[in-house]
């Protein structure tokens, strides 16, 4: 049996001190971070334990022309072929508010 020695910072010290944080836990170091009575625990993974794989999403959704990504969305009717591309109604007129006010909100 061994003892490991957890460091215990608020969300506001480990925000503070982050990058040095990261550098402790790459030494071996383990930090319990705590925050409104939630506690997240920062440690090495070691080399031996599996990584999640980042799944390949390149190419699983093409798209139209993305200079009118505006003016197209997606449909789907359940058929295997998954997800189609559709042109969309063009957007409403402004109904009178200047398109400043429209950015602006």
């Amino acid at each position: 049996m061994y003892t490991v020695q957890v460091k215990r910072l608020t969300a506001t010290e480990a925000r503070k001190n982050w990058f040095r944080l990261l550098d402790e836990v790459i030494e071996g170091e383990v930090v319990l971070i705590e925050r409104e009575g939630a506690r997240v625990m920062l440690k090495l993974v070691e080399p031996g334990e599996p990584r999640a794989k980042i799944p390949d999403y390149k190419g699983l959704i093409e798209v139209p022309d993305l200079d009118e990504a505006d003016q197209w969305g997606w449909e789907w009717d359940g058929s295997p072929e998954g997800l189609r591309p559709r042109r969309t109604d063009p957007s409403p007129p402004d109904r009178g508010m200047s398109r400043a006010y429209i950015n602006a909100s």
